[in-house]
């Protein structure tokens, strides 16, 4: 009995370790911002607004055509407090992203990425501005868009526009 709970042991162990080894790592992402257009933005002050492409889930309506409703996320301020969840849809047909108020400033987002699952994006808002983030796959930035104002995932797929060069001018 002992011999075969020891086994029993020895094979979860090395189980749980091979899982480890397995398991991903976090994904680390300059910040997003909104599209600088050549405008000087730098606008700290008031408030701005927060739009997530985050991946989607199939409703089914009775028996309607399913809808792709984007998946909800948090929003957090540089300490780790969660200001707010944003649901991302408006009832079970919204195949559109909520746009959400947030005050002129520096936070991130965990939210389902189609690539990655969850991710932890850095955004920056500006005051008055748009910024947009793009983790459903499906944007695709004008093609004379200067790679080095953009934010990609690892494996190359465009995000949003870099917020990196203003982040830390709060």
């Amino acid at each position: 009995m002992k011999t075969y709970l020891s086994t029993i042991l020895a094979t979860g162990a090395v189980g749980c370790l091979l899982m480890a080894g397995c398991a991903s790592h976090p994904i680390a992402l300059s910040p997003v911002g909104p599209e600088s257009a050549g405008v000087d933005r730098s606008d700290f002050h008031g408030t701005g607004y927060l739009k997530v492409y985050s991946d989607t889930k199939s409703r089914v309506v009775g028996d309607g055509p399913p809808y792709y409703t984007h998946t909800g996320y948090n929003i957090y301020d540089p300490s780790g407090r969660r200001i707010k969840y944003v649901p991302n849809h408006i009832g079970d047909m919204d195949e559109a992203p909520t746009v959400v108020t947030v005050p002129a400033g520096n936070y991130y987002i965990v939210a389902q990425s189609a690539a990655y699952g969850r991710v932890t994006v850095p955004v920056v808002i500006k005051g008055g501005c748009n910024t947009t983030i793009h983790l459903d796959r499906q944007w695709r930035p004008s093609p004379n868009a200067p790679s080095n104002e953009l934010v990609y995932l690892p494996d190359g797929e465009p995000v949003g526009w870099s917020g990196a060069t203003t982040a830390s001018a709060k």
